[in-house]
């Protein structure tokens, strides 16, 4: 997320993860590499053979800034907590739900019902009942949490006996029950949560789950290392890797290498720049999964600064020529992207054709509009339009992380882009903790006029990204952007179950939300992961994220 439905019963495949064993091919005109044709789609890399006594995984993103799952929307964070806690159901590698602690039904369009499983614990032994679950979805929902907004149709939550669980909606919710498999409805124990009080999820104080590994250390700036769970209770899903260890490297040359060698087991998210590197290695497996719901945002950080008029924002983009950018700086792991929303985020299996092609319909619009975006007329038009809107040379902070190489080169392609239109852009990198910190905390952006990230959605879903980006107290909605027709159209697509009427309210309010050019996404990125040879049965789909993706590790041979 810089920022993203199970409709009653299963949620249909979000469109498989290809996976790609990449060729080394390069590009003489930008000296990056392209990768060969897909082979057939799949949503996992090999098969898990056997146990594995320990591996070694580096995070490109840093060391976690918590583990608490409602407050963990960044990659480090997410990928660690959704292997220690569980949510009510469960998102396959497929981005199908399937049940896990608890089986779902809806009786009617306001209510929820959750049964828990009987003989589930957490990691202390005591066992897991309604009550753990009321609290776990009260925390996530309440207005400090980061995901609070995709929560916010709950009326109640009720322990009704002591295994079950009922939500009451304020409205029929189309979203809400696929958010419940994310993160989002990750479940804790209460009495530890409690008492752990504003500690939760930090490094002293850790968390108390039901999942198939716990934290057996924390070395803060160095690495967490996570042991399997010997009375983890799915006997169909007992992890075959006994001790992860998560190494915290971000700078991309170091991570590469490490690949290389063997040092590393792998990685999720690694940096479209190592790719030529990786290619050549014998260690592993370079992988590239799509649909992926991965983008690279470029969003105005604040509703302040040189870049508070529309106009300034309009021209900045007008100045940007996503397809250089792409190819420069993704070695062919990505496509341009003319919208605020991902492609990948409607064009999956989860949509319904009909819907999914109005989504085409309007995109392609939006693509006519700006796909000349970045030639040498666009380029004077925006400078004419910045200057008409008050635009004077102002020094443009933008953020970026430091020691990815990947989004260094872009960030300096966008800096001469902009610079052609007369745009001053300073880069300002942040260490990982200051870099995860500003993507949720406004204070943190203070000085900062634009970030640069990788963005993602949780669901396969137009609405929950929408929420996020238009809604008024969303995290992500960085410049406060608060529109009625927007809101209420938002509100009633969240309301209906027809996947068309959705789309089309959904597509009324991005024509809107689309004028104030706040947040853009770049680029439609891919899934890129580094898998040892020795192992086998990696999920390869962005729903590792949402899932135990270490359970699924074992011994390739």
């Amino acid at each position: 997320m810089t920022s993203s439905g199970f409709r009653p019963g299963r949620l249909m495949t979000a469109g498989l993860a290809a996976v790609l064993t990449l060729a080394a091919c390069s590009s003489a005109s930008s000296g990056t590499a392209t990768p060969a044709a897909l082979p057939s789609a799949v949503s996992t890399f090999g098969t898990a053979n056997g146990d594995v006594d320990s591996i070694t995984w580096g995070l490109p993103y840093g060391e976690p800034t918590t583990i608490d799952p409602p407050n963990t929307a960044n990659y480090s964070s997410s990928l660690v907590a959704m292997n220690l806690c569980e949510p009510l159901v469960r998102m396959e590698a497929d981005y199908s739900i399937s049940p896990n602690l608890a089986t779902a039904s809806q009786p009617d369009p306001l209510t929820l019902v959750y049964d828990l499983k009987p003989g589930i614990t957490f990691w202390d032994g005591a066992p897991l009942t309604a009550a753990d679950v009321v609290w776990s979805l009260e925390h996530a929902a309440a207005p400090t949490s980061v995901v609070s907004s995709t929560l916010a149709g709950i009326a109640s939550i009720t322990a009704t006996t002591p295994q079950r669980v009922t939500v009451k909606l304020s409205a029929p919710d189309a979203l809400l029950p696929v958010e419940l498999a994310t993160f989002a409805g990750a479940i804790q124990q209460k009495a530890f949560s409690e008492k752990a009080g504003t500690g939760l999820g930090n490094a002293a104080e850790g968390v108390m789950c039901t999942g198939p590994y716990r934290v057996r250390s924390w070395e803060s700036g160095q690495s967490i290392t996570l042991a399997a769970n010997p009375t983890y209770w799915d006997s169909t899903r007992k992890p075959k890797v006994q001790t992860v260890r998560l190494r915290f490297i971000t700078d991309s040359t170091s991570l590469a290498q490490a690949l290389a060698t063997g040092e590393l087991d792998g990685a999720y998210e690694v940096p479209a720049a190592m790719i030529p590197t990786l290619q050549k290695t014998t260690s592993g497996n370079l992988v590239f999964g799509t649909p992926s719901q991965l983008y690279l945002a470029l969003s105005a950080a604040r509703s302040a600064g040189p870049l508070a008029d529309r106009d300034v924002r309009r021209a900045l983009y007008m100045s940007l020529d996503v397809k250089t950018i792409t190819q420069v700086g993704y070695a062919g792991s990505a496509t341009p992207n003319y919208t605020a929303l991902n492609k990948d985020v409607w064009d999956n299996g989860a949509v319904s054709p009909r819907a999914r092609q109005l989504w085409r319909d309007a995109y392609a619009g939006f693509e006519a509009e700006r796909g000349s975006y970045g030639s040498a007329q666009a380029v004077t038009e925006a400078q004419q339009l910045a200057r008409s809107a008050g635009y004077a040379g102002q020094p443009i902070v933008l953020a970026v992380l430091a020691g990815d190489a990947t989004l260094s080169r872009t960030a300096q392609l966008i800096q001469a882009q902009a610079g052609a239109a007369g745009f001053d852009i300073e880069i300002n990198a942040l260490q990982p903790m200051e870099f995860e910190q500003a993507a949720v905390d406004p204070a943190k952006r203070d000085g900062i006029d634009l970030i640069l990230g990788g963005g993602f959605n949780a669901a396969p879903a137009p609405l929950e990204l929408m929420s996020f980006l238009a809604l008024p107290g969303s995290f992500y909605n960085y410049t406060g952007y608060d529109n009625a027709e927007v809101t209420s159209a938002i509100t009633k697509a969240r309301a209906t179950t027809d996947p068309v009427e959705q789309a089309r309210l959904l597509i009324a309010a991005q024509t809107i939300l689309e004028q104030d050019y706040s947040t853009v996404a770049l680029a439609q990125l891919g899934e890129i992961a580094f898998v040892n040879k020795r192992l086998g049965g990696a999920v390869t789909s962005f729903a590792y994220l949402n899932m135990p993706s270490f359970a699924s590790l074992g011994s390739a041979g």
